[in-house]
């Protein structure tokens, strides 16, 4: 298992190995499930932007920027993709990183 290095208050120092091995994993995990609910939140936002454009064009986002944004003439079109493109970017984005913290285990 890799190992990582930081400081620690000299308090936690003194305590036997095996108690900051200890602290340091229930915080781990604590950390972990947090970072993993803000993630699934922002997981959440971004489809709900996803779905809202999907609705206003009838479309899904390669289908609006295969078919519709070459013959678009409309600022609000480029920069509904722009927003759509962020948005779609951002979902796959979170969502592998949630993979990921959903993949660790510390126990």
């Amino acid at each position: 298992m890799p190992q990582l290095t930081f400081d620690i208050p000299s308090a936690l120092a003194e305590l036997p190995q095996i108690e900051q091995e200890r602290l340091v994993r229930a915080g781990l995990y604590e950390a972990v499930r947090a970072r993993r609910s803000q993630v699934e939140s922002s997981i959440a936002a971004a489809q709900k932007e996803v779905r809202r454009l999907e609705q206003r064009y009838g479309v899904s986002f390669s289908t609006f920027e295969s078919e519709i944004l070459p013959d678009a003439t409309s600022q609000q079109a480029h920069e509904d993709y722009n927003d759509w493109y962020f948005w779609t970017e951002s979902l796959v984005e979170q969502q592998q990183f949630l993979d990921v913290l959903r993949g660790l285990d510390l126990h």
